[in-house]
């Protein structure tokens, strides 16, 4: 009796062992889909006369004025909570940056300087705004031989950061 209690089932577990369908497409796009980018805002700045554009992908502009060595670089992103994106925006870690909090556009918002090393190196400073997880960040970097020099250059840029939401897309 016990026998047949196993042949029985091993013949019903043996019927599962037929060919397995898989109903989920494999095949994942090359380039990556930023589909939060559709619902950012963008960044409105107003740049230098001499600015020239330097680089620019989806959510990041990069901006130089030739005649004083000015670069406004505007960037758009994601980022879980301050800590990561001061990360992000500087290579430091928070506790090494001085960060004053404020409000823009019902927002909180977040400025903050450092000095950027390499040849050469560079002051920069940043108007950080967050909307929950999508960041909107102005940062405006000067030669570190223009002292400075070029402060009220840096406050008017920041002065005149906006965001838009064009209704049309």
């Amino acid at each position: 009796m016990k026998w047949l209690i196993f042949v029985g089932l091993l013949a019903i577990l043996s019927g599962c062992s037929g060919t397995a369908w898989e109903t989920v497409d494999d095949i994942q796009p090359q380039e990556p889909v930023e589909v939060w980018q559709r619902e950012a805002y963008a960044i409105t700045v107003s740049l230098p006369k001499d600015a020239v554009l330097l680089r620019q992908e989806a959510g990041y502009s990069c901006y130089c004025a030739a005649e004083t060595g000015l670069e406004v670089t505007t960037q758009v992103f994601l980022a879980s909570d301050l800590d990561s994106a001061l990360r992000q925006l500087t290579q430091l870690p928070a506790d090494r940056l001085l960060v004053v909090q404020t409000t823009r556009f019902g927002l909180p918002e977040y400025q903050f300087a450092w000095y950027r090393p390499g040849e050469p190196g560079q002051m920069c400073r940043a108007d950080l705004v967050m909307d929950g997880m999508t960041c909107y960040a102005v940062i405006c970097a000067t030669p570190e031989t223009a002292g400075d020099a070029m402060g009220s250059a840096v406050r008017e840029v920041i002065a005149t950061f906006g965001l838009y939401y064009d209704e049309q897309v």
